[in-house]
């Protein structure tokens, strides 16, 4: 019988990403995967597409989104030969694309015959929505068959994958982060974010706005943060109920905000398909109650309803349960503590994610 894999043992990891919002997504796998004790090589392809300072500016921006946002022309082109030089001087044993939008199908192929390694791929969002343009995941999608494996972020993605005939997948999910996703007791009441109820996240046109004009209307303390709220037909009204424009909250910010609702809420995005959210666990983290919408795969695979968290299949329905449970403390202390106690049980920080990645790694 074969020794089983030491999956503690020290790799060179060279990680791919564009890297934007880069603290929460591949900044933290690189960070963690040198907290187990790795060496990484993290390439953030955004600098290639930084435009020239001086007089053409302007010019030379426009130059370079271009390039970017249709993921064509010599920019992307040195972008890929510069990544397969820096891996053959790094010589990684495992290289990890996360969202590879702008990685060439043939720069895959280069980069296994120039190194030897492993190369997995990770994507948060849908690469088989048709809510995309065309042209946005035509890279991905035809370097799917070069990749040794391809974790997905949601299960509807593996079946999708199973149907281009591309089997080596498994679900690999969001996380929270430990040191920035955390609980702070006492629990604050005395700050500009102490609410009842709270929303931090972007507006998409699926009826969420519609939702939290009922719950304000019928007298619930709701607090309101994110982006594109201004694209809501009911954006003057929030703004109004907020006392201002409605603005987006990032790190100790966020925290602090989640910490100080007694009940956070979770809308799924439509464009991605989503079943479930990086709030999922980020909400649970500071010991508030979530309140998401339903789907089977939170209720049956993360949290017991009415247990761990509570779930919602219409506005009305939302509104009914806040009301019960704003009524009764007890009760909302008791599932907000629940759904705390089984998130930190089952094992959802960033460092668990890098260790399952590591563990495939060390069954190829």
């Amino acid at each position: 019988m074969p020794p089983k894999p030491n999956v503690s043992a020290p790799q060179r990891i060279l990680l791919l990403s564009e890297g934007i919002g880069s603290e929460i997504y591949a900044g933290a796998f690189e960070h963690a995967f040198q907290t187990l004790g790795h060496t990484v090589k993290h390439i953030q392809w955004k600098t290639h597409f930084q435009p020239c300072q001086g007089p053409l500016n302007r010019l030379s921006s426009l130059y370079y989104r271009a390039q970017s946002k249709f993921t064509f022309g010599p920019t992307l082109l040195k972008m890929n030969d510069d990544i397969v030089a820096q891996a053959k001087a790094f010589k990684p044993d495992l290289i990890f694309v996360y969202r590879g939008t702008h990685i060439w199908p043939c720069t895959l192929k280069r980069l296994k015959k120039a190194t030897g390694a492993k190369v997995f791929g990770y994507n948060n969002d849908d690469p088989f929505s048709p809510n995309y343009p065309a042209y946005f995941w035509r890279h991905f999608r035809h370097g799917i068959p070069h990749y040794d494996h391809i974790f997905a972020y949601r299960t509807k993605n593996i079946a999708d994958y199973a149907a281009m005939g591309y089997p080596h997948t498994s679900l690999l999910r969001s996380y929270f982060i430990k040191g920035s996703n955390t609980r702070i007791t006492p629990k604050p009441s005395n700050n500009r974010f102490v609410c009842d109820v709270i929303f931090i996240g972007h507006y998409e046109a699926d009826g969420r706005d519609d939702t939290l004009m009922l719950l304000i209307t019928n007298g619930i303390n709701v607090k309101l943060y994110g982006t594109l709220w201004e694209k809501s037909p009911h954006y003057e009204a929030l703004k109004s109920h907020m006392g201002g424009s409605i603005q987006p909250l990032y790190k100790a910010d966020y925290n602090l905000a989640l910490n100080s609702a007694k009940i956070a809420l979770v809308f799924l995005s439509k464009l991605n398909n989503d079943s479930y959210t990086r709030r999922c666990f980020e909400i649970p983290a500071t010991g508030t109650l979530m309140a998401s919408e339903y789907t089977e795969d939170l209720a049956t695979n993360l949290y017991k309803p009415n247990e761990e968290a509570i779930y919602f299949t219409s506005k009305e329905e939302l509104l009914t349960q806040l009301q019960t449970l704003l009524a009764n403390p007890k009760k909302l202390k008791d599932i907000a503590d629940a759904g705390h106690a089984r998130m930190l049980h089952d094992g959802h920080e960033v460092t668990d994610r890098a260790q399952q990645v590591l563990a495939l790694f060390h069954s190829f």
